[in-house]
């Protein structure tokens, strides 16, 4: 869940639109709310015939603890880039005897908003014992866990984790998606040898194939270099969206 830093507040959204040429990430609000995905994405299960998803984003068994707006089903969407570099990591694990499942992929930027309302709203707790223990909820945001813009909007991240092909089941990596907690790092010492182990074939593979993953997460990883870094989305995760829009849904 890499995000850019929290002091974007939704009140800056309607002048980053007219941004871009700064380097500062760009927010078109005019944006059709169609089922239709943008020129250039894709359903990732569409190249990856095999995918196995658990958009958490799109249920309760998240650290909010309901459906972020904007998800409405259940397929995976990214840029084609990163689909396609998805799908050679994912060939190097076969090799290996994994398979993988990921969490989120695409995420509308009305989800971020939703995740930045609940940031503000000190009194909703109901997710820390399971997702943030350790920590106060204010520190969810400042340790830059969480912020109001994410380069999954861009459609080039992916939270994901290894499937172990023969048995089916998701393999023990130490610690669940979206734990936030030092012991989500990608290498830290406070897990087995065994998990960490795991954590090292996933990134190998991933970072073979042209993806970055973001050290305080294990599941995390960005296409880089992407193709357009300045461009944040908010068309809604459907299941059964048109492969060809009609125009780009970012302008």
């Amino acid at each position: 869940m890499r995000l850019l830093p929290l002091f974007f507040s939704l009140l800056s959204v309607a002048v980053l639109a007219r941004c871009a040429s700064d380097g500062i990430p760009q927010v078109a609000m005019n944006q059709p709310n169609a089922a239709f995905m943008p020129k250039g994405f894709v359903y990732v299960d569409t190249v990856i015939p095999d995918l196995r998803t658990n958009l958490k984003y799109a249920g309760s068994d998240n650290f909010v603890g309901r459906p972020l707006n904007g998800y409405r089903g259940n397929r995976a969407i990214l840029r084609t880039e990163a689909a396609e570099a998805l799908k050679k990591a994912t060939d190097d694990l076969a090799r290996k005897g994994y398979g993988i499942i990921i969490f989120d992929a695409y995420r509308p930027h009305t989800a971020m908003q939703d995740i930045t309302a609940w940031g503000r709203d000190t009194a909703d707790q109901k997710m820390k014992a399971q997702y943030y223990p350790n920590i106060d909820k204010a520190r969810v945001f400042g340790d830059a866990y969480v912020h109001n813009f994410s380069e999954h909007s861009r459609g080039v991240a992916v939270d994901l984790s290894l499937v172990d092909k023969k048995s089916g089941h998701i393999v023990d990596m130490g610690g669940h998606h979206d734990l936030l907690d030092p012991s989500s790092a990608t290498e830290s010492t406070l897990v087995s040898p065994a998990q960490r182990h795991r954590r090292m074939t996933l990134k190998k593979a991933m970072e073979s194939n042209g993806f970055k993953n973001y050290a305080p997460e294990w599941w995390h990883y960005r296409l880089d270099p992407e193709p357009d870094a300045t461009a944040h989305y908010y068309f809604p995760v459907w299941d059964g969206m048109q492969a060809t829009p009609q125009k780009d849904a970012r302008r």
